[in-house]
């Protein structure tokens, strides 16, 4: 009860207390003001407060810079690539040295070759008596690995194809064209003094200047004579033969007795040029009868003719500068060539057939003598008056009669047929009228 009046008063006197500002107000005591407001300058610049632009909200992921640790690189020593066809090069404008492009088969297609060594003799011939003969041979005469010979010897195939065009069958003939035929000169010229031949020299020449003059400055051989003998050879390239050189000479050698004599011999030649060079004894591919290269070498001449035209340490025949160098060093090595006199010269004959006096590369007559036989030469034959052989060439309607001087003779040192040097002499001048345009 007490309790009750307690808080009751306490009560009443906290209403007393809310009532005395407002008496004190009606009173005077205390003056009421008004809230004052901030004055703004009649000069001042109204800034507006910046607007909260919402976050962005996206979807896509953030991209975050990817932390690499590098690493030097790695290097492998390049593999040889082996080129089994022919790379066709444009050719240049105008360069002052000639490009060498590989042909097809040549020994730059493998790399530097280490012989291989066998104990036991493989290949096609296993068995064959004459050739381990040649290989007891061999090993005394040039001290030549006889297991290395073995190894090689493993790797060849019979030839049958090259032993067909030989003629080591009897039921084969080898094939030769008959220079005494009627219109058989007409034929053979038919497939080498051609216009699109003409013009591949005239390209040749071109291209090759730079080492075509060097070789003739130092071999003293003119240019057109080198491009004749490629051109009548390969084409230019474009066909120097598919045979293994090393099946071909030895499928010869041991299956033709007739021949046996010859291609052991150049067989035992490639086998040199083989250790020599550091080749791979199936490297190169050249004709049935073993001759490779532009300049279609049998291993002999490789041997004793072959130069080293570009300096680049080795003698390769499938490029064109160690060729056209070889060529013009065989022309003066087994041709004796003589830079001061003509090759040969057309002459006029009063008869349509000629039968008076033996002719071909071989023979040889004055002058003098056959004036008296009723012919004249073409022209001045540019001053010479020394002796001549006297070549007759069949065509269809007449005989055609040539002088060839000793450069004549040294052309039919590679091969030793009038229609062949001939071929070359005439594609040779072709060529040369053409380069120089008259």
């Amino acid at each position: 009860m007490l309790k009750c009046l307690q808080k009751d008063s306490i009560m009443k006197y906290i209403k007393q207390l809310t009532l005395i500002p407002a008496l004190l107000l009606s009173v005077g005591c205390v003056k009421q003001t008004a809230p004052q407001t901030a004055k703004i300058p009649d000069n001042a610049i109204y800034v507006p407060s910046p607007v909260a632009t919402p976050y962005p909200i996206t979807t896509t992921i953030p991209s975050y810079p990817v932390v690499t640790t590098s690493y030097p690189p790695i290097t492998y020593p390049p593999a040889p690539i082996a080129t089994p066809y022919p790379v066709v090069i444009p050719y240049p404008t105008s360069t002052p040295r000639p490009m060498i492009v590989p042909i097809s088969h040549t020994q730059e297609n493998f790399p530097t070759y280490i012989q291989q060594r066998s104990k036991y003799l493989n290949g096609a011939y296993r068995s064959n008596y004459k050739l381990k003969k040649f290989i007891n041979m061999m090993a005394s005469k040039h001290h030549y690995d006889k297991y290395k010979l073995n190894s090689i010897f493993s790797t060849v195939h019979r030839d049958r194809f090259a032993l067909e065009k030989i003629g080591a069958f009897k039921s084969s003939k080898p094939s030769k064209a008959k220079a005494s035929r009627t219109g058989s000169w007409d034929k053979y010229r038919a497939n080498f003094i051609t216009t699109e031949r003409i013009t591949k020299g005239v390209n040749f020449w071109r291209d090759n200047e730079y080492y075509l003059n060097k070789a003739s400055q130092r071999y003293g051989v003119a240019p057109e004579y080198i491009i004749g003998i490629i051109g009548v050879e390969t084409n230019f390239g474009g066909y120097t033969g598919k045979h293994s050189v090393l099946d071909a000479l030895t499928s010869i050698a041991l299956e033709f007795p007739k021949r046996s004599k010859f291609f052991t011999s150049e067989l035992e030649n490639y086998l040199l040029m083989l250790r020599d060079e550091q080749i791979h004894p199936q490297a190169i591919k050249g004709s049935y009868a073993g001759a490779f290269g532009l300049s279609q070498f049998m291993p002999s001449s490789f041997r004793e003719y072959a130069v080293d035209l570009d300096g680049d340490g080795h003698i390769n025949l499938f490029s064109t500068a160690d060729a056209i160098g070889s060529i013009a060093n065989y022309f003066i090595g087994r041709g004796k060539w003589n830079s001061q006199i003509p090759v040969a010269m057309k002459t006029y004959y009063n008869k349509a057939r000629f039968y008076g006096l033996a002719t071909g590369f071989k023979t040889k007559y004055s002058q003098k003598h056959l004036y008296s036989l009723g012919m004249r030469p073409s022209s001045s034959f540019y001053g010479y008056k020394g002796n001549v052989s006297l070549i007759k060439l069949s065509r269809y309607t007449r005989d055609e009669l040539w002088w060839g001087t000793d450069n004549f003779y040294a052309i039919a040192r590679y091969n030793p047929k009038d229609h062949y040097a001939m071929a070359v002499h005439q594609l040779a001048q072709a060529v040369r009228k053409a380069h120089y345009r008259r």
